[in-house]
């Protein structure tokens, strides 16, 4: 692994546990209670849009309630 990669996988990570200290509840980030966040969604909540990419765990672009409990419980 390159220092690059590393470093990017480090600045994630600290992204993720930074935005889980202060997530709001999943329904409050679901504007249009779909069911699922967009990235569109997730822009208007501080450090989720770092944290985002991480935590769509099945690459979809949106993420579901378990994953973004995931980066809500570290």
């Amino acid at each position: 692994m390159n220092i690059k990669t590393l470093c990017a996988i480090t600045l994630t990570a600290i992204s993720a546990t930074t935005f889980a200290a202060d997530i709001p509840d999943f329904q409050a980030v679901d504007v249009n209670a779909d069911g699922f966040i967009s990235l569109e969604e997730a822009k208007s909540i501080e450090g989720l849009e770092q944290a985002f990419t991480m935590a769509d765990i099945n690459k979809d672009g949106q993420l579901d309630e378990t994953e973004y409990s995931e980066i809500s419980h570290g």
